[in-house]
Formats: C-alpha cells, sequence, structure tokens
C-alpha cells in the first residue's frame, strides 16, 4: 500500500510541474508585445542605457534608464520607448517620440506617426505603438527622454536625453 501511494505521488508531483511549464510558456505567448516568431529584424536605440541599478552617468541623475527600440514584423512596425527615473521626479516621459524615414539621403518626419508631449506623473513611462507605415521606405524611430523635478518655490530641474535607432528598411 505504501509502494502505490508513493507511485501515486510521485506521478502527480511530475504531472504538476510539467503542467507549469507549459501554463509558463502560454502566459508569455499571449502577454508579450511582439510574438518571437513575428520578429524579423530589431534595432536599438544608439543611446540607450545598458545601466540597470538606478545610478547613470549622466549630470542630473533625474533619469536613470531610457530604451528606445523600433521592431520589424511580417506586415507592421512596433515602437517602444521607455523613460524611467529617480523617485522624487513629478513628470516623466517624452518630449517627442517621432518616425522618420529616409527621402532622397534626408531623415524627414513622417508626420502620421509622430507624438509629442506624453508624459506621466510618476517616476516611469512605457510608450508602445503598433504602426502600419508604406513599404519600400527606410525608417527609424528618435525621441527625447524628459525628466522633471520641482526646486525651490517655482523653479524646476530638468534633464533630457535624446536617442535615436539605426534604421531598417520596410
Amino acid at each position: 500500500m505504501k509502494k502505490i501511494i508513493s507511485i501515486f505521488l510521485i506521478v502527480l508531483l511530475m504531472f504538476s510541474l510539467f503542467s507549469n511549464v507549459v501554463l509558463a510558456q502560454d502566459f508569455y505567448r499571449t502577454n508579450s508585445f511582439v510574438s518571437q516568431d513575428d520578429i524579423i529584424e530589431e534595432v536599438y536605440g544608439l543611446y540607450n542605457s545598458n545601466n540597470y541599478n538606478g545610478t547613470g552617468s549622466r549630470a542630473t541623475g533625474l533619469i536613470t534608464k531610457n530604451l528606445l527600440k523600433l521592431t520589424k514584423t511580417t506586415s507592421s512596425l512596433k515602437i517602444q520607448a521607455e523613460t524611467l527615473c529617480s523617485s522624487d521626479v513629478t513628470k516623466c516621459g517624452f518630449t517627442y517620440v517621432k518616425l522618420q524615414r529616409l527621402i532622397n539621403g534626408t531623415w524627414t518626419d513622417y508626420t502620421t506617426y509622430c507624438y509629442y508631449d506624453q508624459y506621466s506623473q510618476s517616476n516611469g513611462l512605457v510608450f508602445l505603438k503598433t504602426i502600419y507605415p508604406p513599404s519600400g521606405y527606410s525608417y527609424r524611430v528618435i525621441c527625447e527622454h524628459y525628466a522633471e523635478k520641482p526646486k525651490l518655490i517655482f523653479f524646476k530641474e530638468t534633464q533630457t536625453i535624446y536617442n535615436a535607432t539605426s534604421s531598417l528598411s520596410f
């Protein structure tokens, strides 16, 4: 009897371990911004912070992490931009996030996909956008990360960081 119970418990334990792995994979597939199978190419911001411990090399230290990424899928482009700020910041986000395309050797704003004054009142903002621009062009994304903190009376301390991705053909 003890042997039957122990075998039953082992089988039950093995089943529970494998079912958790399968459920976790399903959760990842349904909750990700872009499915890994759809990604054709990704380009990252040239001035992304590679620092995740909260201390930056910037002058004021209001922005602790900045990220910009452009992802090409089979039918769209996906923009991901993040600004994380220190805890005493009252305004955090982006002055602008712009999609640009290369026309006759010059980067021009593709005004349909330009976003201005994207801020949050917390210490972080994540900007995600899926766009469907015309194909046959090279595209890039530029942005300006922004943070603001109150000082004495009506003075404010601000920090901005420019960022741009490499180009990709769509």
